[in-house]
C-alpha cells in the first residue's frame, strides 16, 4: 500500500502551478467580453426570433464565463497585475450583477475559510432536525430547491444567493464590508438601469420590439447564467462521498480541501470552454492557481490521492442520482439523508496505519 500524502505535501506539490500569465488572462477576458457584447448585439439586430433566442442563451453562457474569470481575478490569480485583476473582476462581474466587494467577503472570507461548514452558503444541507423545525412553506421550499431537475437551479440561485448576498449589502454582514459594498451596489444599479433603457429603446434603432429586447437581452441571459452558475456551485461540493461539518473541522484531516471539493470530469472541449471551472478540488487546495493551469494541477492532485480523489465523470444519470440522494445531511454520522431522514449515502471518514485505503475520505495524520 502507498502512503497517504499529507495536506501540506499536496499543497507543496501544487504550489508550482500558481503562476499567472498576464497575456493569457487578458486575452481570455477580452474574448469573453466581446463575445458577450456580440451576443447582445445579435439579440438586437438578428432578423429572426429564434436567432435572438439563441443569442440570448449565448449571452448567458458568456456571462458565466466572465464570472469564472472574475473569480480568478478576485483571487488575484488571473494576471500578475493586482490593479488589472481588480479591473477585470469588476468589469466581468458587471453583466451578471455581482457586487465585487460582496463577492470578496462571501467567497474569500466565508466559502474558502469555512468550506462545507454550516454557515449559509450555496446548497448548504440542513440536518433532519433543522428541516423538521421549518415552517410548512419552508419545507416546501427546501423540497423544491432539491428537486432532481435542471430548471430549479436558476430559481434557487436568484432568490437565495444572488439577491441575498451578491447584489445589495444586507444588515447581517460586517459594517465595514457593508460600507465598502455600497459604491459597487450603486454602480450595478446604475449599470442595470442604463442597460434596460438601452433594451427598452430598441424599437427606435432596430427592428426588435421592446418585449423581445428585454426578454432575449436580459431575462433569458440572466436566467441561463444563474442556472449555469447554480449548477456549478452545486456539483462542486455536493456528492455522496463529500462530507459537511458542524463547527470547524481539522483542515489537515477530515476537512481537507482536496477531499471535500469535487473534480467533475467533462469532455476536454467543454472544460476548455468553461475555463476548467470543474477542476475544483485543485482550486481549493491552492486558490492562487489560475483557471488555465487547473487541468495540470488537478491531474497531479488526482495522481497523488489515487482512489481517494473525489473525481467523477459527469453524466445526467450521475447528476440525477446525486440530486435524489443528497437532500439532508447527518452531521454526526456523516451520511446523506432523504427528506424522511433515511440514509442514502455514507461518507466514510477513516484512517489506519498511515496507509492508503480505498475509502471515500479519511482522517489524515
Amino acid at each position: 500500500m502507498e502512503r497517504i500524502p499529507s495536506a501540506s505535501e499536496i499543497r507543496s506539490q501544487l504550489a508550482g502551478f500558481a503562476k499567472p500569465d498576464t497575456r493569457k488572462g487578458a486575452v481570455l477576458f477580452l474574448v469573453d467580453l466581446f463575445m458577450y457584447l456580440g451576443a447582445i448585439t445579435a439579440v438586437l439586430f438578428a432578423p429572426w426570433i429564434l436567432a435572438k433566442l439563441a443569442a440570448g442563451v449565448v449571452a448567458g453562457i458568456k456571462m458565466g464565463n466572465l464570472i469564472t474569470l472574475a473569480h480568478d481575478a478576485a483571487h488575484n490569480s488571473l494576471t500578475s497585475s493586482r490593479k488589472l485583476n481588480k479591473l477585470i473582476a469588476v468589469v466581468s462581474f458587471t453583466p451578471g450583477l455581482f457586487n465585487y466587494r460582496l463577492w470578496i467577503y462571501d467567497h474569500h472570507n466565508l466559502h474558502h475559510q469555512k468550506t462545507n461548514e454550516d454557515h449559509p452558503d450555496s446548497y448548504t444541507p440542513l440536518s433532519k432536525n433543522e428541516f423538521d423545525a421549518l415552517s410548512y412553506w419552508g419545507k416546501i421550499k427546501q423540497r423544491f430547491y432539491r428537486l432532481p431537475t435542471l430548471w430549479v437551479f436558476g430559481i434557487y440561485y436568484i432568490v437565495e444567493r444572488w439577491w441575498q448576498v451578491k447584489f445589495i449589502p444586507r444588515a447581517r454582514i460586517p459594517a465595514e464590508v457593508r460600507r465598502e459594498s455600497w459604491p459597487h451596489a450603486i454602480y450595478l444599479v446604475g449599470y442595470l438601469l442604463i442597460f434596460l433603457a438601452l433594451l427598452a429603446y430598441a424599437p427606435t434603432y432596430s427592428d426588435t420590439p421592446l418585449l423581445q429586447a428585454i426578454l432575449f437581452g436580459f431575462v433569458v441571459p440572466f436566467y441561463v447564467f444563474q442556472s449555469l452558475f447554480a449548477f456549478t456551485v452545486y456539483v462542486q461540493h455536493t456528492h455522496p462521498r463529500v462530507a459537511w461539518f458542524k463547527g470547524r473541522p481539522d483542515r489537515n484531516g477530515d476537512g481537507r480541501q482536496d477531499l471535500i471539493s469535487v473534480n467533475l470530469v467533462f469532455p476536454k472541449w467543454y472544460s476548455y470552454l468553461t475555463h476548467y471551472v470543474y477542476d475544483h478540488a485543485a482550486h481549493h487546495v491552492n486558490p492562487a492557481i489560475p483557471c488555465y493551469r487547473l487541468p495540470e494541477a488537478q491531474a497531479k492532485l488526482n495522481e497523488m490521492l489515487g482512489p481517494l480523489a473525489v473525481s467523477e465523470k459527469f453524466s445526467f444519470a450521475w447528476l440525477r442520482q446525486a440530486q435524489r440522494r443528497c437532500k439532508l445531511y447527518d452531521f454526526e454520522q456523516h451520511r446523506w439523508l432523504d427528506f424522511e431522514g433515511r440514509p442514502t449515502s455514507r461518507v466514510t471518514l477513516s484512517f489506519e496505519a498511515d496507509l492508503l485505503r480505498p475509502v471515500y475520505a479519511f482522517r489524515a495524520v
